[in-house]
């Protein structure tokens, strides 16, 4: 079972809305039994501003045993905790998801997104909804029956994703942001440019090192402080959220399905408490050793 084992507080190089206690949760990828322990943690905390908000950075969905409950998980969670809104922000694994599965998407631009997804966990998702008594023969098919399949509940939440969202001088993104871009043309990038036109470093779904590497100067991001995930754990075997915090960000992904980690960061004014849960690793799980 998973459970709360750390909570860590950092001072922050800017504020939230003063008005404003905010509760981000970093990359879950199919592990509700993780992000049960953080909502769970998150309604004992007492209220201690106006308006209460959860955030949910991305990447909710593939890898895990159960991204379908995670996602249900997510849109109960806030009127669990008391919250006055509830933000979901798309992570590039939902962008994936989403191509392939909105007809609006062009049909061989789906069938490439479709390839990506499930490359990268997407088919134990595909296995939760869609019931095959009969194994598809090749991509278009499998396309066809899964489109057809993909609950409405699950649509109805996928296309209620946003690309960012900011409060006083800090901005959640799911993967970050391009210090050599200007800040607000890379985040009004279009969700659903198709994976074969994806230039990583220029989206704030895929981006990476030029973000990870960068040393901003006292004004951050453009003025920002960044909360993000995607990475899991900046890709090294020691992070250190003190040194993220002094380039400007804080990195929320924990590795959930490899490591059994998930963080949860609650946010009042220039200070952050990091919650980490931990609980078996995916690896584990599949063996049934949880």
């Amino acid at each position: 079972m998973a459970a709360v084992v750390d909570r860590k507080t950092f001072a922050l190089p800017r504020a939230v809305a003063p008005d404003a206690e905010i509760f981000a949760v970093g990359d879950i990828h199919g592990r509700p039994d993780l992000l049960h322990a953080l909502i769970d943690e998150a309604t004992r905390e007492p209220r201690r501003r106006e308006r209460r908000i959860l955030v949910f950075l991305g990447d909710l969905v593939d890898r895990g045993p159960d991204s379908l409950g995670a996602i249900d998980l997510a849109v109960e969670a806030g009127a669990r905790i008391g919250a006055d809104e509830e933000i979901g922000l798309m992570g590039n694994h939902e962008a994936m998801m989403r191509l392939a599965l909105d007809p609006r998407t062009p049909w061989e631009d789906a069938l490439d997104a479709l390839e990506g997804w499930l490359r990268n966990g997407g088919g134990a998702v595909v296995r939760q909804f869609a019931d095959f008594k009969v194994e598809p023969v090749g991509p278009e098919e499998l396309l066809t029956v899964i489109r057809v399949a993909l609950p409405d509940r699950i649509r109805v939440w996928l296309e209620s994703l946003g690309a960012h969202w900011r409060s006083g001088g800090t901005l959640f993104v799911h993967a970050g942001v391009n210090p050599h871009v200007d800040l607000e043309s890379f985040l009004a990038l279009p969700w659903n440019t198709p994976l074969a036109e994806v230039d990583e470093d220029m989206h704030w779904a895929w981006v990476r090192w030029p973000f990870l590497e960068a040393s901003p100067a006292p004004g951050g991001f453009s003025g920002y402080f960044v909360v993000h995930g995607h990475t899991p754990n900046d890709a090294r075997r020691n992070p250190s959220h003190d040194e993220q915090i002094r380039n400007f960000r804080l990195n929320l992904d924990a590795g959930s399905g490899k490591t059994g980690f998930a963080k949860m960061g609650v946010f009042r004014g220039a200070e952050v408490k990091v919650l980490t849960a931990l609980g078996p690793t995916n690896a584990m799980l599949n063996n049934g050793f949880a």
